[in-house]
């Protein structure tokens, strides 16, 4: 920071030498140094990353920080990106193993402690299959939604939507089923499940009457909820590889509205949610053509701009996905 302020000086100096010619009612007095202004965060957005690293990213800065790792049972799985959501208090995330039959643990990291909670949950026999896996959650009351796959090594198998009572570790079958593979986000509005897929429609789910539609013209993934009648999503672009553009969905109409400056972004990993905070909907996003290793990606539909934040690392896990801010 001295450095900063010693050139800026000298740069003055420099523009008060070159005009005293011109202007014989300068003097020192008039040139006053301003200070350097800083960037400063108004808020950190908390990242989570497949290894089940946590991190803190600077929204203005784009400075990382790493603040906590998800206990396992098994240090080298991999944990599912749609999995990853979080509240207040809590980090949630799903970890598959076999110890030494296929099973499914709850990992729930505690924000404050640091601590990581492992549940081992039981899945029903009613739902058949010899690799059931939960491959997507959202929050669902005091209660976790769930979509359980029959076999999460095959395509086109069953899908179960499932609630998780995370008191007693209970998982219920709610009597719902469809056959969509590539889930890439999920979202839960009143008493409506949405569920964006990377090229096979987007879902909508009604936990009452049971009933189950796809949108095939809708792909996509990072939902993030705006209103009870408007989702954001990161819309693929067709003919780009986990290339996408920042959209509108409308709830009612189906209709999309897509924010854009013509610039594909790319996402590292196309499964996963995302926020929407203030205004503004935040995604990480990477970009060959803007020579960008990872960024924030801030979309204003308001006013149909998009502003990235560049993340000062090269070498974080890119393989991340925002679950919160802190407030």
């Amino acid at each position: 920071m001295k450095i900063i302020k010693l050139n800026y000086f000298l740069i003055l100096l420099l523009v008060f030498n070159s005009s005293c010619d011109s202007s014989s009612s300068n003097s020192d007095d008039d040139f006053v140094e301003e200070p350097v202004k800083e960037s400063v965060d108004d808020y950190n957005l908390v990242a989570v990353s497949d290894l089940g690293e946590i991190f803190e990213i600077g929204n203005i800065t784009g400075n990382v920080t790493n603040v906590g790792q998800f206990s396992k049972e098994n240090s080298n799985t991999i944990l599912s990106a749609n999995t990853l959501i979080a509240n207040a208090e809590k980090i949630y995330a799903l970890e598959y193993v076999y110890n030494p039959s296929p099973t499914n643990n709850l990992l729930i990291f505690d924000r404050i402690s640091g601590a990581t909670q492992i549940m081992s949950l039981e899945i029903p026999s009613s739902i058949k299959g010899d690799e059931r896996g939960i491959v997507a959650l959202a929050r669902y009351n005091d209660k976790l939604l769930g979509v359980l796959t029959e076999n999460v090594l095959t395509t086109n198998t069953v899908k179960h939507l499932i609630s998780i009572d995370l008191q007693n570790k209970s998982i219920t079958d709610l009597g719902i089923t469809f056959n969509e593979n590539r889930i890439s986000s999920m979202k839960l509005i009143d008493s409506k499940v949405y569920i964006s897929t990377w090229g096979e429609g987007f879902l909508e789910i009604d936990l009452i009457d049971k009933s189950v539609s796809n949108f095939e013209t809708i792909n996509g993934s990072r939902l993030a909820q705006v209103s009870n009648s408007e989702l954001a999503m990161m819309q693929a672009v067709t003919g780009s590889i986990n290339g996408a553009k920042p959209a509108l969905v409308n709830l009612s109409t189906k209709n999309i509205s897509e924010s854009s400056n013509d610039e594909i972004y790319g996402l590292v990993s196309v499964f996963g949610n995302t926020i929407f905070d203030n205004g503004i909907y935040i995604n990480l996003v990477s970009s060959n053509s803007l020579n960008l290793y990872l960024g924030i990606l801030k979309t204003n539909f308001s006013t149909n701009k998009n502003t990235i934040v560049n993340i000062n690392s090269t070498t974080i896990n890119r393989n991340l996905i925002i679950v919160d801010r802190t407030r």
